[in-house]
């Protein structure tokens, strides 16, 4: 993480985005402030005279110096660091003599827009993108520099992400060929899962479906454990899962549950409900599944650039509630 040097008591106090600025009401309010009288009110006028005024509460003036602290200790850290990464994304910009132009800004959108369309499972990407908006506090001042930022990193992430032809037809075999139904349960000890599997075998055949699914929800500690470790469409061409796992499914007859199984996170038990035959994708399918392999590698590179980024930076930090922040958030 950037180093971090206290320095009091000095403050740099960041500008406030110009929409928060309430410019004729400053202008009034100084005008009506100049016949105080003189002494300490005229002092406290002219030194507010002398800040931008940024709001009215019943009729009394707010200041940048009023709100700062608090906006610095509540939000400081998370709004330096898109500082630093749009000052360090700009260099690179520079160095590398890169243009952007308004179409890789508008291709930024537009992924967002799929993505929201794609997380809600509705065709009203556009319609949403002001509520999601709103809910990530993306406004005009930090929204446009997001779409910035991520046309920059896309740009430097581009060709060093470009799937290879074995990752393309990996990625169509996940989509496209046969999956299982399974479920799966996952403790940490061997005498939970043995246990479990010894029931299973004492059980009459139709029962085995829900005391498996009962003791996911109990007592599995796998993601899938709140749905009864309901997995509904499981490749075993997947690399997410263990290769125990998959080879598991693979031979387990369907309705029986498979040996116990040993990986990273403890002991696992495969319950093989049936099996989905694999489909012929259209051309556009194809495409797609292509260019949704090829947008995540290139999320992840540009994750991993922009953690790089902020690591390479040198920062000072010389206000005292922004370095509490940045010390202390996560």
């Amino acid at each position: 993480m950037p180093k971090s040097i206290l320095r009091s008591p000095m403050k740099v106090i960041p500008n406030i985005p110009h929409h928060l600025i309430l410019g004729l009401l400053a202008a009034g309010l100084v005008a009506g402030c100049s016949s105080s009288p003189k002494g300490s009110d005229s002092l406290s006028t002219q030194s507010i005279q002398n800040q931008q005024i940024i709001a009215l509460i019943n009729g009394s003036p707010i200041t940048q110096s009023d709100i700062m602290p608090d906006l610095a200790e509540r939000i400081g850290k998370q709004a330096l660091l898109d500082l630093i990464l749009d000052r360090q994304l700009e260099r690179e910009v520079q160095r590398l003599h890169l243009t952007i132009t308004r179409g890789d800004i508008d291709h930024e959108e537009s992924l967002f827009v799929r993505t929201i369309e794609a997380q809600s499972r509705q065709a009203l990407g556009y319609q949403l993108l002001d509520s999601l908006r709103s809910a990530k506090r993306l406004g005009p001042n930090r929204y446009p520099r997001l779409l910035r930022r991520s046309a920059i990193l896309r740009k430097l992430a581009i060709n060093t992400a470009a799937p290879n032809e074995q990752e393309y037809i990996l990625a169509e075999r996940i989509a496209f060929g046969p999956t299982y139904r399974v479920r799966l349960f996952v403790a940490e000890t061997q005498t939970q899962v043995n246990t479990l599997r010894q029931s299973l075998l004492n059980s009459p055949s139709g029962a085995q479906r829900w005391m498996f699914a009962d003791a996911c929800t109990t007592d599995s500690i796998h993601p899938s454990a709140s749905r009864g470790g309901l997995i509904p469409s499981l490749s075993t061409a997947d690399p997410m899962y263990p290769t125990a796992i998959s080879d598991a499914i693979g031979s387990t007859p369907i309705g029986t549950v498979s040996g116990i199984l040993s990986n990273d996170a403890g002991f696992a038990l495969v319950l093989v409900e049936a099996v989905n035959e694999s489909t012929k994708p259209t051309p556009e399918q194809t495409k797609s599944i292509r260019e949704q392999l090829a947008n995540r590698k290139q999320s992840l590179e540009m994750q991993r650039l922009a953690e790089q980024l902020v690591r390479d930076a040198d920062v000072i930090v010389m206000d005292r509630a922004l370095n509490w922040a940045w010390n202390n958030q996560s």
